[in-house]
């Protein structure tokens, strides 16, 4: 339960802090948190399955649901393009 519980708070803070750093438009301090969170759990999961139960198989969920959590925020910034700067075209001759 502790391993559920610090996968989500390390992803969800994680997610935080690169909502905004990022400054995308749309990609808010809320998206970050949901984001991070659920990319930090399906990361730890993926890690403990994938890690035999030995000395440092905790470790490796944890590293696992940090990259989850970093691939969630990935995900979450692609759904929301930045906005581009739309010079005004001047009319041809």
């Amino acid at each position: 339960m502790f391993a559920l519980l610090s996968w989500i708070v390390i992803g969800s803070a994680l997610g935080v802090i690169l909502a905004a750093l990022w400054k995308v438009p749309g990609l808010t301090v809320a998206w970050g948190f949901a984001a991070g969170g659920v990319g930090g759990v399906v990361g730890g999961m993926i890690g403990l399955m994938l890690s035999p139960r030995r000395l440092f198989a905790e470790g490796l969920a944890l590293v696992a649901a940090i990259l989850g959590a970093v691939v969630a925020m990935w995900i979450a910034r692609a759904l929301f393009p930045k906005e581009r700067s739309s010079s005004p075209r001047s009319p041809s001759p």
